[in-house]
């Protein structure tokens, strides 16, 4: 397959870089960013511009915050009381947590694997679910935050596309790149997001 369309499964490298030329982020084609095209699952700014883009082109794209991570949002950020966190254990400082929502019951956890995001935490809702990372460890509290690292940054990714293949049918019945894929250098996001996806 030669152009990226919908329902393709697309492998990308990418450097990604915030205003004033700063890496954030650095994906070489040697272990590529692999998705599925067309399903949303990774930030809608850099899915639009890689829409119709050729098998071995390079280009670079400016995306907003807005069609980025979006914007940091302070109502993410959580004084939580330690005896919430006792099933938790250990605490450190950039330390991730999960965090489900119950019937207004908060429950952390730590994520099942260690580069989780809040990928699927959806922006524009006022869910609390995703992943949260430990700011500051207070005596009887600790202040986290929910907020992908990349929120409220306009950014800069140079990409060069890998790889454009058929997806599998597990593939598009899912939306996401086979597990084989997620071992071999697939990121989800938070890394990024938290892809937030991406």
């Amino acid at each position: 397959m030669e152009v990226i369309e919908d329902k393709t499964k697309v492998s990308i490298a990418y450097v990604l870089l915030e205003k004033g030329g700063r890496i954030l982020e650095e994906i070489p084609a040697t272990h590529p960013f692999v998705y599925i095209h067309g399903y949303n699952n990774i930030i809608p700014g850099l899915e639009t511009a890689l829409a119709g883009r050729k098998l071995g082109e390079r280009f670079s794209v400016d995306i907003p915050a807005n069609l980025g991570y979006g914007p940091y949002r302070k109502d993410l950020i959580l004084k939580v009381p330690k005896a919430e966190l006792q099933d938790v254990g250990e605490l450190w400082l950039g330390m991730e947590l999960e965090m489900f929502m119950d019937n207004d019951i908060r429950e952390f956890q730590l994520p099942e694997t260690a580069d989780e995001f809040v990928e699927d935490l959806n922006l524009d809702s006022d869910e609390s679910d995703g992943i949260y990372t430990v700011k500051e460890i207070y005596r009887d509290s600790v202040l986290v935050d929910g907020n992908h690292p990349f929120a409220g940054k306009d950014l800069t990714f140079e990409v060069e596309v890998v790889a454009i293949e058929e997806p599998s049918f597990t593939e598009l019945e899912s939306g996401f790149p086979d597990q084989d894929d997620y071992e071999d250098g697939y990121d989800d996001g938070y890394d990024d997001q938290y892809g937030e996806k991406f």
